[in-house]
């Protein structure tokens, strides 16, 4: 799954999906910010396996806290989405799951009290 990306100036969100519960990996990281000179605030959240970092951007940048990132494992680079994209991405697989519940319900209107009924719920 691809980890979502949000940089403004002195300010970047991360979401990294296997943060998620991960108590161990939350805690490297926590570690990881409270030595990196620059940081000013953040948040890592274990329910949305979100990383949130408020820096001062005249001692690091996004860039630099990002290869810290992925020198230790915690994000491949490749996998990094930017924020436009992944909600692109999440509209789109929204658009879909609603788009096949109004076709199901369709279909159970359509075949109700029928026979065919028994198949729509197949499909």
């Amino acid at each position: 799954m691809n980890n979502y990306i949000h940089s403004t100036p002195g300010r970047l969100r991360l979401k990294i999906p296997s943060l998620k519960r991960n108590y161990s990996k939350i805690e490297d990281i926590s570690l990881l910010l409270r030595e990196k000179t620059g940081v000013e605030f953040f948040e890592v959240s274990h329910l949305t396996g979100s990383v949130t970092i408020k820096f001062d951007k005249s001692l690091t940048n996004a860039d630099e806290l990002l290869r810290i990132f992925s020198h230790e494992g915690i994000v491949d680079p490749g996998k990094l989405m930017p924020s436009h994209q992944y909600m692109d991405k999440m509209f789109s697989k929204a658009g879909e799951s609603a788009s096949r519940a109004l076709i199901s319900l369709a279909f159970d209107k359509a075949f109700e009290g029928s026979s065919l009924s028994m198949l729509a719920a197949f499909i």
